[in-house]
């Protein structure tokens, strides 16, 4: 298997992106709720507002320091985060040197950590077999915020939950699938947990944690991503980050051919 080299930090020449609307002023991270004459807002309207800020952001590619936790170990590693509507995430992990390391990235409903020096690979089972419907890497539309609409056939509630914060919830048929916590302050809405379900429980979260100020996306400087039941976390800090970023002649996922090893899944020291 051919495979291309990992991009290092330094080569990376990342223009510093503007991260919210500057219209937001000092709530930078906050989504204008959206008002209509004598009526509060339809929860399909609030949806929108909250993960549908970023029409058009396709793709995100940023410089980022990740914590990785699983089963007690805690790993932490400076890398590249790439992000794609369409691909899911793939996190380069590098050594002091911007040397490759690992790879993280989600693929047949699994997260797989693959060794490119080493040619090794692992691959972890994140979701208990009933809920295989969901994608490891949904939580990347939340990120980018570019979804444009519920899909057809949901039920969408928004309710007020204790603590004086509001959570839109999303029903496929009787079954919770997906609730977005969010705050309001004055007129504007502050996303801060996306939840998935299956079952009672969630079965992966993404926390929103900080916005950097700017005038272009609305995008986390630092979030988290937890499967609780696998015991799997990774936060992420974004120091750089590019919209739309030009294409890298790279494949987005890397080809794991039959000279790959397979074994336990970890991440190295």
């Amino acid at each position: 298997m051919r495979r291309a080299p990992l991009p290092s930090l330094t080569s990376f020449v990342l223009a510093v992106a503007a991260l919210a609307v500057a219209s937001l002023g000092p709530a930078g991270c906050a989504t204008q709720r959206p008002v209509t004459s004598g009526s509060a807002p339809s929860p399909a309207t609030i949806f929108r507002s909250l993960l549908g800020s970023n029409p058009g952001l396709t793709a995100v590619r940023a410089v980022a320091e990740a914590r990785i936790f699983l089963a007690g170990t805690e790993v932490s590693l400076p890398g590249v985060l790439q992000l794609d509507s369409f691909g899911g995430f793939r996190l380069d992990l590098l050594d002091p040197l911007d040397r490759p390391l690992a790879m993280l990235f989600a693929e047949e409903g699994r997260i797989v950590s693959y060794r490119p020096g080493v040619a090794l690979a692992s691959s972890l089972a994140v979701f208990p077999a009933e809920c295989s419907g969901i994608d490891p890497s949904a939580w990347v539309q939340a990120v980018l915020s570019s979804s444009l609409s519920p899909v057809a056939g949901e039920r969408i509630a928004d309710r007020r939950v204790w603590g004086g914060g509001r959570v839109l919830e999303r029903h496929r048929g009787d079954l919770l699938y997906q609730s977005i916590g969010y705050e309001t302050k004055g007129d504007l809405m502050v996303p801060n947990l996306v939840s998935w379900y299956c079952g009672e429980d969630p079965v992966m979260q993404v926390r929103l944690r900080a916005w950097a100020p700017g005038a272009s996306w609305r995008l986390p400087s630092r979030f988290e991503v937890l499967f609780p039941r696998a015991g799997l976390e990774i936060k992420v800090e974004l120091s750089e980050i590019e919209g739309n970023p030009p294409p890298s002649n790279q494949p987005f996922h890397p080809r794991l051919g039959p000279e790959v090893r397979w074994t336990a899944w970890n991440i190295p020291q």
